[in-house]
């Protein structure tokens, strides 16, 4: 566990090791799950390892919905 800007945070990297269908779903409740055995954590963020947020101004708070947080991902020249 990590701990930044008064905030403990954990990185937990998830790879699919089988020769089975990738399944994205799983491999996030598997992190969960794993996450939950380290500490007891008000938030839970998940990103994938190329859509790492671009904008400095991403609030990285805890809202009662979920939300995407790349909506700009740069594929087709967007900027």
């Amino acid at each position: 566990m990590q701990f930044f800007l008064s905030l403990y945070y954990l990185s937990l990297p998830l790879y699919k090791t089988s020769r089975t269908a990738f399944n994205r779903g799983m491999l996030m409740n598997i992190g969960f799950v794993e996450a939950k055995r380290t500490a007891s954590y008000d938030c839970v963020i998940f990103h994938d390892v190329d859509l790492i947020p671009e904008d400095d101004r991403n609030d990285y708070s805890c809202p009662s919905s979920p939300r995407h947080m790349s909506t700009a991902v740069d594929t087709m020249n967007y900027k």
